[in-house]
């Protein structure tokens, strides 16, 4: 097994005291898993309390063996930018088109056994074949998913099982050209005219594909993703968070330059394994009826997005 590992290193005011934060580059660690980054915040080697988990699916450009390309746009990438966040962070990378659950699933197993994750605030995001396979871990793994944010992606099983289950946010640009619109708004509308809508929230920007990535530089989605917890009564959708066209066109800018973390070489640590169960949630009652009662948490260029529903209806 070869692993490397890689160190962010930044000072906090802090009784002046520094704080790291890891990186690690984990190769063929994970038997018929996938090679990956693991991002650690600052404390988690010693800390007592259990941390939130991000599933990090990037796109079919990022695919391949260097594990450096992972760290192109994202999670991890708007935390060396200036994020702060307090999750621990998976990014794996797929050496061929498409993400497998299961292959994931060990992954996230492998990670959950030797750091303290809270498997109750486990969140997958993911950006076009990242989006696809964000809803293909919802479907096969509801019950261990605690929101889930899908971006210019699709869908392709066979069952919509699972999907009604989780909150799900799923966004794809109007104006996108690299994947079909309809591959998003075929779903939606099917989850929402066989009444399994009722936690779903489905954002048209007038925007291309690119341009969502933006998305991941914004404290406000981590905000939403940690607002779920399997533990909530009937696991509902939160709907009080908005990301408007201003906070999407500055999502670069906000961050903090002087919080950007460099990398730099680091004997990884050791950390017992450990493992918490989640408890199973309630069914929430169908209440979402109709497709204009399609919640939203984009405020981007609501005419189009509005006559955009019309023409679907």
């Amino acid at each position: 097994m070869k692993r490397i590992c890689l160190v962010l290193l930044f000072v906090l005011s802090c009784g002046g005291f520094a704080v790291a934060q890891d990186l690690y580059a984990y190769r063929d660690s994970v038997k018929e898993g996938y090679n990956f980054m693991l991002y650690l915040p600052p404390g988690a080697d010693t800390c007592q309390q259990e941390l939130p988990l991000i599933l990090f699916l990037h796109g079919k450009s990022l695919s391949g063996t260097d594990l450096n390309q992972v760290l192109r746009y994202g999670t991890i990438d708007a935390i060396r930018r200036g994020l702060q966040l307090d999750a621990i962070v998976i990014a794996p990378q797929t050496e061929v088109v498409g993400w497998k659950a299961d292959r994931l699933e060990r992954v996230v197993d492998f990670v959950v056994d030797k750091f303290p994750c809270d498997t109750n605030r486990f969140y997958v995001i993911g950006m076009s074949m990242g989006g696809w396979g964000t809803l293909k871990m919802v479907h096969y793994y509801p019950d261990r998913i605690a929101a889930a944010l899908a971006m210019c992606g699709g869908y392709e099983e066979s069952s919509l099982s699972g999907l009604s289950e989780v909150p799900l946010w799923i966004i794809h640009g109007f104006q996108d050209t690299v994947t079909k619109v309809s591959f998003s708004t075929t779903l939606v509308k099917q989850l929402y005219d066989s009444g399994q809508g009722e936690r779903l929230i489905f954002d048209q920007p007038a925007c291309g594909h690119s341009e969502l990535a933006r998305v991941f530089y914004l404290p406000e989605l981590y905000e939403w993703l940690f607002s779920h917890n399997l533990q909530d009564k009937l696991r509902p959708v939160n709907l009080s968070y908005t990301i408007t066209e201003s906070k999407m066109n500055a999502a670069y800018s906000r961050l903090d330059p002087d919080k950007a973390i460099p990398l730099l070489p680091q004997k990884p640590k050791f950390y017992p394994s450990r493992r918490v169960v989640a408890r199973d949630a309630e069914p929430l009652p169908h209440v979402i009826r109709s497709w204009e009662d399609l919640p939203s948490l984009l405020d981007m260029d609501w005419n189009t997005f509005s006559l955009f529903r019309q023409t679907v209806e």
